[in-house]
């Protein structure tokens, strides 16, 4: 079977200051013809301190920004990297405009360049930046796998024989995933969840991922290390929609944890090239923990807790994971588990509520209150939970949102305001003071935005949606609310 590979492109935004209002937006009003698009051009003026949009040659699942911006020689030009992946390219009738970008006559240009792009085999579903080292980045694939990737280690062009080679494989998922996330204080400790309704831990930080092994190539894949999860958690068959470390989440049910830097790796010498994929590493999970097979569509550490981490999981279910006595992941957690915790560590607990009416595709703890999560769904609503006491939400957002709610995202500037991503087609802001609650709302895309990512310095939005639209956007009253705060 021939298989084309698909591309991760590890972009550097260059974001400049003009004077001209002349900015061109033709191509964009070419493909975006939808009346409530059209009516959102048209007083986006008014609206931003700043927007920036290009259109992608194929639709991109996921965006998050890398670092914070640096000023480089000339004082009008912020430049900033930002992670996107792509997905299978599907006849849209505009393969013409990709490379449109412009500012909608908003006094600012901005390119958009490919800093080190990289081939990536099958659809890149969800790719995330590791916080302590952001140059190795983890993608959930569509065929199963978690490729890891470390781009110092890649030409800033791609290589012409379309081979995928990343340094490590991270396999412990037998279906797709759209959930990973590294852990914000241990570093290559990394989540995964899966369809299968498993999540599993990856410890990544003695694996030597650096091998200079000659690797052959099996699939399109070149790698010489393949690497097991630390521990695999399972979901009880649920998917599992999001997830977040308080670990990474798949369609398999499974929730997964690596840890890339203490993990010994099942490797052979001399790895083989098939359907475009060379690596002769393969790292299995050090932990596996089971959903009750609910599939897995988000996932996600907790910032506070070390310990502990949810995962957003089909019928409507959040589960709330303590790893602290499992037999996997418990001796990588312990050192930063504070000395007064009182919480009883007898056994791994997991805490499965009823959130919602349908699929629960998305989560957020809070950065600064360790009780408080958000939780999205396909019943259109979003909802703030206290974990002290998960039987009734303390608050749920409602008549908003118009369909099923793809991502939600907590301001890092400002502790009262969150962003949500919808197949609406819209990206609300909202403020927890606020008696309206939607402070403000992006109309700039037109299909479903999978995935959002505010920027760690700035009151800024990245967003990216299915009709191949990426975009930077600053809103002049989020902006004017974050710095008054």
């Amino acid at each position: 079977m021939e298989v084309e590979p698909i591309i991760i492109p590890i972009e550097e935004h260059n974001i400049e200051i003009q004077q001209e209002d002349d900015i061109e937006s033709d191509g964009y009003d070419q493909v975006f013809q939808s009346s409530e698009f059209c009516r959102w051009r048209k007083n986006s003026l008014y609206l931003y301190n700043m927007l920036f949009y290009e259109l992608l040659e194929c639709p991109s699942p996921t965006v998050q920004w890398l670092d914070q911006h640096t000023i480089k020689g000339d004082p009008k030009c912020d430049y900033y990297r930002l992670i996107i992946g792509t997905q299978e390219k599907e006849s849209q009738g505009f393969d013409e405009l990709t490379g449109e970008h412009g500012g909608y006559e908003m006094g600012i240009r901005g390119s958009m360049h490919p800093y080190v792009p990289m081939y990536h085999f099958g659809d890149v579903n969800k790719a995330r930046a590791m916080p302590q080292n952001t140059f190795k980045i983890a993608s959930f694939s569509s065929i199963n796998d978690v490729f890891l990737f470390d781009y110092s280690k890649h030409p800033s062009k791609l290589n012409p024989d379309g081979i995928c080679r990343p340094q490590a494989i991270l396999r412990g998922h037998t279906d797709e995933g759209f959930a990973l996330s590294w852990h914000p204080m241990q570093q290559g400790l990394l989540l995964s969840g899966a369809q299968d309704g498993k999540m599993c831990v990856w410890n990544l930080e003695k694996t030597p991922i650096n091998s200079t092994t000659t690797a052959t190539v099996h699939n399109g894949i070149e790698c010489n290390t393949i690497i097991d999860p630390v521990e695999t958690v399972d979901s009880e068959r649920k998917l599992v929609d999001a997830i977040q470390w308080h670990p990474s989440g798949a369609q398999d049910g499974k929730m997964c944890v690596w840890n890339l830097e203490k993990t010994p790796i099942n490797s052979t010498t001399t790895a083989t090239v098939h359907n475009g994929i060379e690596c002769n590493t393969i790292i299995d999970p050090v932990e596996t923990v089971d959903s009750e097979r609910k599939l897995v569509d988000a996932i996600q550490w907790h910032p506070s807790h070390p310990a502990v981490f949810g995962a957003a999981a089909a019928s409507g279910t959040l589960l709330i994971t303590d790893l602290r006595a499992s037999s996997g992941t418990a001796a990588l957690v312990e050192p930063l588990i504070s000395s007064t915790s009182t919480t009883s560590s007898s056994k791994t607990l997991q805490f499965r509520v009823k959130v919602h009416s349908a699929d629960c595709n998305c989560l957020a703890f809070h950065p600064v209150n360790e009780y408080a999560v958000l939780t999205g769904s396909d019943d259109t609503t979003i909802a703030l939970w206290d974990m002290r006491n998960l039987s009734k939400e303390v608050r749920r957002f409602e008549q908003h949102h118009r369909d099923g709610v793809l991502e939600v995202a907590w301001s890092p500037l400002a502790p009262s305001v969150f962003a949500s991503s919808s197949a609406d087609q819209h990206v609300f802001v909202w403020d927890l003071k606020s008696n309206d609650e939607v402070i403000f709302d992006h109309k700039g895309h037109d299909s479903r935005i999978p995935d959002i990512s505010w920027h760690p310095t700035r009151p800024m939005i990245a967003s990216v949606a299915e009709d191949s639209s990426f975009q930077i956007w600053e809103a002049n009253v989020v902006e004017s609310l974050i710095n008054s705060i």
